[in-house]
């Protein structure tokens, strides 16, 4: 999560980008759905589920109420439907998968100011949704207190970790005790403190995505304000095993620049990084054998493909892998080139 400036401008709504695929690169894209301008709905974030179908979260959904809307997308039928709602929430953030058949966890909260959720106003909802399923039932409602940061979401077993963007830290909630606790903070968790007046400063740590390598689990995660892309290793109950470790800083002379950040992410069989990058396009992080990495634009730059039939990533926000690890989903947050629209999902050949 990264706001983008464009989210809360008062600019005349512009309308959807026509629908198209991008060849380029061995890479092929295609836009399988876009929220109309009528409803430009901020896709934050989204989950592969076991038939398919996507699991989108909304950090902004425009609603008047407070009990935001879940939404499941088909990706053969580009039709959306929402298949829940969570109360006491207005804006919602990451997705993970629980142990046992059909739970999922998802951090939600009440969105304040300066893109902070209210304090003590966060929670892990725990949601049951079966296969093929047109609705979702709320199971448990877990909150969080003394948090105004919840953001990218993995699990281990029933503990689920989440990224503190504003204090730097990693958050453990059990979700069969019900307790949440500060897993640990890290200098490399934290915003830059030479910019802590813009939103981009005082974003942290934003993705997180779990990995098993070698028998060890690694957490990968992405940090906006410092253009790191780094992991950790946990144990089976979800506790840091060692020190944090940087695979990749972003320099004046990268792909990747300070002004811009870096968001979620997915790492696939290979070790390689898949990065959600605002305000442009998907970046492709490849990490070698001797631990030396090479960025690529795999959409971009500019999130701008060539050509009529080209695909505008309006952004970028997350990214999910495919079922068949062929490919992956970018899902988009809906502003580009200083107008609103609504988010999009992307469907790219990897």
């Amino acid at each position: 999560m990264k706001p983008s400036r464009f989210l809360f401008a008062l600019l005349p709504l512009a309308a959807a980008a026509r629908g198209g695929s991008f060849r380029g690169l061995s890479h092929i894209a295609t836009e399988i759905f876009s929220f109309p301008p009528t409803n430009p709905i901020f896709i934050e974030n989204l989950f592969v589920l076991p038939d398919a179908r996507l699991l989108l979260t909304s950090f902004v959904h425009f609603g008047p109420d407070i009990n935001s809307p879940l939404h499941i997308l088909n990706p053969v039928t580009s039709s959306v439907s929402v298949v829940t709602t969570l109360p006491n929430s207005t804006s919602q953030t990451g997705i993970a998968k629980l142990s046992g058949a059909n739970r999922y966890a998802v951090t939600a909260g009440i969105l304040g100011d300066n893109f902070e959720f209210l304090n003590n106003t966060v929670n892990v909802y725990v949601v049951s949704l079966g296969w093929n399923a047109s609705s979702a039932t709320v199971v448990d409602t877990i909150p969080v207190p003394g948090v105004i940061s919840a953001n990218g979401l993995v699990a281990v077993g029933n503990v689920v970790l989440s990224a503190d963007s504003r204090g730097g830290r990693i958050l453990r909630v059990d979700t069969v005790t019900r307790t949440s606790s500060v897993a640990f903070a890290d200098p490399l968790l934290f915003g830059d403190p030479a910019n802590v007046s813009g939103s981009l400063g005082i974003t942290g740590v934003n993705g997180l995505f779990l990995k098993r390598h070698g028998g060890q689990r690694w957490v990968y995660f992405t940090n906006s304000a410092r253009g790191v892309y780094g992991r950790f290793k946990v144990n089976s109950l979800g506790h840091k095993v060692g020190s944090v470790e940087v695979l990749m800083t972003a320099t004046s002379d990268d792909p990747v620049g300070f002004t811009n950040s870096l968001d979620d992410l997915v790492v696939d069989g290979d070790a390689d990084g898949y990065i959600a990058w605002q305000d442009r396009s998907l970046l492709k992080v490849k990490r070698y054998n001797n631990g030396t990495t090479a960025q690529t634009v795999v959409l971009g730059p500019g999130g701008v493909a060539t050509g009529n039939t080209g695909i505008t990533l309006k952004t970028p926000t997350s990214v999910a892998l495919g079922l068949d690890g062929g490919h992956i989903y970018v899902g988009t947050g809906g502003a580009v080139a200083g107008n609103l629209t609504g988010g999009q999902v992307v469907k790219v050949t990897i």
